[in-house]
């Protein structure tokens, strides 16, 4: 069974960390623990325990604009991992004894998975120290992200704000701030890019591939604790870190000491440790598999070993086959560090319901032109197109399309998706929010138009890419233009543009 270096974080005021005797090296159940106490001081404040997100999962993203400087007070910690000695470098020792030496894992794949806790809801806490061990929301319209002090009421990511209120009516929702979240998770990513030659990256998570490091750092364990330190010393977040033989085991054993743990698994005991987890557990089952799934009285992940490759195929087409080799423990999907990402959305909810079809369209224009950027940036170009759209009374529709050719262009792009929300908007119901995604990525080369076209198409492009450097040097706001001029003096802007509700983050 896995071991744990558990570091519950503290809402309040932080009450002593209790030391606990070093477990028997043979007792692999046992949770994984150092001998001495410490208090861990980070320039800080306390920072309180955060959200378990998965961008698969971010219901909704959001939007910011800067980033806040560290807080200047003394903090004083409750990690189990207690011993905070700075040798080399800056990072904590752990002398011999210290961690239980069946933490070392055996020779072969090594996978680190980090998870920022309660992300968006922690950096508030974090920037406005008064929100500290209160429940705190983070959305407009559904809870993007709550912190561990809301989730006791029952509040969690992707529920209507409506009914969060109705669990917690003292809960404070903020509507958040997109780039300051990004800036937190890019020191974050950073200082895991510093440990492992792969590092795959989402919104609030990271797969750390430390296969072959054992001679560079020696006990990956107290590897792990040190990035913990050095992760909270720079922001004043907690992460959950979970080690195991692939990025599976390594993320679901991270999750049963979450928050602020650290926790790792050896190949040898992902039997025991799966064979009794509910099935909604491993990874590939949504609630459409698992209600199937349940219904054939099948509980467990280790119920699911009984299903033959054939049968899983049969009810799950080519997602049977890994669920077939999950329930048992493998998972051989590599940890890859994309340059071009899966998708590139853009999305917010209005301030106020909204069927002013004006304001609807301003809005996708001005989505468009900042996906647009985005992929210019990276030197790309999409070449499918999708609009969805989400009524206030909680229906939603998603209509796609692929362009004739790959473009990366403004109006090209907007064409189809003006025509794609003609045929999404058909009900007469105010539109609550709307988006555009981007996918099937192509890379930017010399745009290609016809014969009487070609130098328009060429005017075309160096015309947005002014715009780019117009903008890079004084910000999206700087201009604005076509139908996102009707949104001028409606919403609050700032020099990334306009002040969007729950604009979502890169995929």
């Amino acid at each position: 069974m896995p071991s744990a270096i558990n570091h519950p974080a503290s809402a309040a005021a932080p009450e002593p960390a209790h030391s606990a005797p070093l477990p028997s090296p043979t007792n692999r159940m046992a949770p994984v623990r150092c001998e001495a106490r410490a208090a861990v001081e980070v320039d800080g404040v306390e920072v309180d325990a955060a959200e378990d997100r998965s961008v698969d999962g971010v219901a909704t993203g959001t939007c910011i604009a800067g980033i806040a400087e560290a807080p200047g007070a003394t903090r004083r910690g409750t990690s189990d991992v207690r011993d905070t000695r700075a040798g080399a470098g800056g990072r904590p020792e752990f002398g011999p004894g210290r961690i239980d030496e069946s933490a070392q894992l055996a020779p072969g794949r090594v996978v680190l998975h980090v998870d920022i806790d309660a992300f968006f809801a922690a950096i508030e806490q974090q920037r406005d120290p008064r929100l500290r061990g209160k429940p705190v929301i983070v959305g407009a319209g559904v809870i993007a992200s709550c912190s561990y002090e809301a989730r006791t009421f029952g509040l969690r990511a992707g529920m209507r704000l409506t009914e969060a209120k109705r669990l917690c009516p003292h809960a404070v929702i903020i509507e958040g701030h997109a780039q300051i979240y990004r800036c937190f998770a890019e020191e974050i990513f950073a200082r895991c890019r510093a440990i492992a030659p792969a590092v795959e990256t989402y919104l609030d998570e990271a797969y750390c591939d430390l296969t072959g490091t054992g001679r560079l750092h020696g006990d990956l364990v107290a590897t792990a604790a040190a990035l913990k330190h050095d992760i909270h010393a720079a922001t004043g977040l907690t992460v959950t870190c979970g080690i195991g033989p692939n990025r599976m085991l390594a993320k679901l054993v991270g999750k049963t000491v979450k928050p602020d743990g650290l926790a790792r698994i050896d190949a040898a005991d992902a039997d025991a440790f799966l064979r009794d987890r509910p099935l909604e557990q491993l990874a590939g089952i949504g609630h459409a598999h698992a209600k199937t799934l349940r219904s054939m009285n099948f509980a467990t992940i280790g119920d699911l070993r009984a299903l033959p490759p054939h049968v899983l195929e049969a009810l799950f087409g080519a997602n049977g086959r890994l669920l077939y080799e999950r329930c048992r423990g493998n998972d051989t999907a590599p940890v890859t560090e994309r340059e071009i990402p899966l998708s590139i959305s853009r999305e917010t909810s209005f301030h106020q319901d909204t069927a002013d079809r004006a304001e609807i369209e301003g809005m996708l224009e001005y989505l468009v032109g900042r996906a647009c950027r985005a992929a210019r940036e990276l030197a790309i170009r999409p070449r499918t197109v999708a609009v969805h759209v989400r009524y206030s009374d909680g229906e939603g529709d998603e209509q796609a399309r692929s362009l004739h050719q790959a473009s990366d262009t403004d109006p090209v792009v907007l064409e189809l998706a003006l025509e794609l929300l003609r045929r999404l908007f058909t009900r007469r119901v105010a539109l609550h929010a709307v988006g555009v995604k981007f996918s099937n990525f192509a890379a930017a080369g010399g745009e290609q138009g016809s014969l009487f076209d070609e130098r328009e198409a060429g005017r075309r492009a160096a015309l947005f890419r002014a715009f780019d450097r117009v903008r890079g040097a004084y910000g999206h706001g700087a201009l604005v233009s076509g139908r996102a001029l009707r949104l001028k003096h409606k919403l609050q802007e700032d020099r990334h543009g306009f002040v969007l509700r729950t604009p979502s983050l890169t995929k």
